[in-house]
């Protein structure tokens, strides 16, 4: 048993579960139990795969041009909100109470790692993103997240049960492929009553663009792949159907919404202190 409090910071292998068995790895690529080889490349744990509905979709937007494109008008909107470290301060702040030296944390839809600049220093960091290119981006920012990093979905984390001090996702939380799937998931890795955290554009955003109020839909559609987006996200995003207080309802039912962005967007919390 490996003393995660107090060892050498813990590698995603470590941490990890079987996929095949679900049981612990404990640092080892060979699964104890039926064999199964994790797959290691380039420092990052590879445990995806086929995608199938809004997961491909967003991947093939986040690995390919579109993504290049679109980023700056995302910068600008948080900018809109006071710039990115404050857009963000908004929802990790929910953070800042957590206990212990040095608290292990996972951060779902890791991306480019830019959050990682903004956490208290003494967090340890682990992330996941569908998106391989981003995976290899956050690397090249940040080198000593080599080995806390995994290829894979929100809906099926390649972690054991409850090893996390915090876990949260910032932004794409409104197209993962299974809302539900995710929620739960996020909350099985964690340790009881430790903060989760989900924040996005609230998903109705779309709904007050021009083309909408003047019925109109298709000229929101064209300005959209204007900014970068490809047609099948643009799809994607146009007919999102997403409620979310029957979804938390559901899965968190403790949960606490915050307003976030100038009510542009939303943040969940779910921990007992809430």
């Amino acid at each position: 048993m490996i003393d995660l409090e107090n060892a050498s910071p813990p590698t995603t292998l470590d941490l990890a579960r079987c996929p095949a068995c679900s049981s612990a790895l404990a640092g080892a690529r060979a699964c104890p139990r039926c064999g199964f080889v994790a797959a290691v490349n380039d420092g990052i744990l590879e445990s995806i795969g086929p995608l199938e509905g809004r997961s491909a979709i967003a991947a093939a937007f986040y690995d390919g041009p579109g993504w290049a494109r679109f980023r700056p008008w995302e910068q600008g909107f948080l900018w809109l909100q006071g710039g990115v470290r404050k857009a963000r301060r908004e929802i990790l702040r929910h953070l800042d109470a957590m206990p212990g030296e040095r608290p292990l944390v996972l951060e779902v839809g890791i991306g480019d790692g830019e959050n990682l600049r903004i956490l208290d220093p003494r967090f340890r960091v682990h992330g996941v993103d569908l998106a391989r290119t981003r995976l290899t981006a956050c690397l090249a920012n940040h080198p000593a997240q080599s080995n806390r990093l995994a290829w894979a979905e929100a809906e099926q984390l390649p972690y054991a049960d409850g090893v996390f001090d915090a876990c949260y996702t910032i932004g794409g939380f409104n197209y993962f492929r299974d809302h539900a799937a995710a929620l739960r998931e996020m909350k099985r890795v964690v340790k009881p009553e430790a903060p989760v955290i989900v924040a996005d554009e609230r998903p109705n955003l779309h709904q007050f663009g021009l083309g909408h109020l003047i019925g109109q839909p298709a000229l929101d559609a064209w300005w959209l792949e204007k900014l970068g987006l490809d047609a099948p996200f643009v799809e994607m995003v146009l007919s999102l159907d997403l409620d979310l207080p029957d979804l938390f309802c559901q899965v968190w039912p403790r949960a606490v919404r915050h307003s976030i962005w100038h009510g542009l967007g939303y943040c969940y919390t779910d921990r007992q202190t809430d």
